[in-house]
Parts: structure tokens; sequence; C-alpha cells
């Protein structure tokens, strides 16, 4: 069982992703986070003027959280809009969950 199917259903922590239109997303909880688990996805958006952009997680409910360019491993602070990556997941400051770590794929 993934961390995805265990935190459906769980009323701990919970937060909200909001998609690249900022309409909210399912929540979801950090209650069982672990940060182990690399999750596959494509970014769908990226500024490189600001660093900031979005991935989409290849997962159910649907979900798309940030990134900021320094957490792309391989030191290019540059992605284009529809790469795939993996990714792995951390909890931010806030209590949301944020990208730890970029990887592209291909």
């Amino acid at each position: 069982m993934t961390w995805l199917e265990r935190m459906r259903g769980r009323g701990a922590s919970q937060t909200v992703v909001s998609g690249a239109d900022d309409r909210p997303r399912e929540s979801l909880s950090t209650a069982l986070f672990d940060q182990n688990q690399v999750f596959e996805g494509e970014v769908t958006s990226f500024d490189p003027h600001v660093g900031l952009g979005l991935v989409r997680l290849d997962c159910k409910p649907v979900c798309e959280l940030r990134f900021h360019c320094i957490t792309i491993d391989d030191g290019s602070r540059s992605i284009g809009v529809g790469r795939r990556v993996t990714v792995r997941l951390k909890p931010s400051f806030g209590g949301e969950l944020e990208v730890a770590a970029l990887h592209k794929l291909g």
C-alpha cells in the first residue's frame, strides 16, 4: 500500500493542494507521510524568471504541487513544461506538502 493510499481517509493534519487553475483539490494528509517515497508526474507550469513551477502527480486524487528551481537535482535550475519527472515530497513550514527533490526523466 502506497503512502497516498494510506493517507486517504485519515483525519489528521489535512492540507489543501491547489491546482494550476487555483481551484482547491482534495485534501492530503501529512500524518503518515513517507519522505522516501518517489512519485512520478509532469511539469504543468514553470516561470524561469521567478524559478517557480507546478508538477502534477500521477495519482488519484489529482494534485499539483509547487516546486522551486533549486529542487531540480541536475543543477540546471530550468525545466520545460510537459517534462516527465520523479519527485520526493516533504512537509513545508506551513504544513502543506512541497517538492523536496525533482529529477528529470528521459
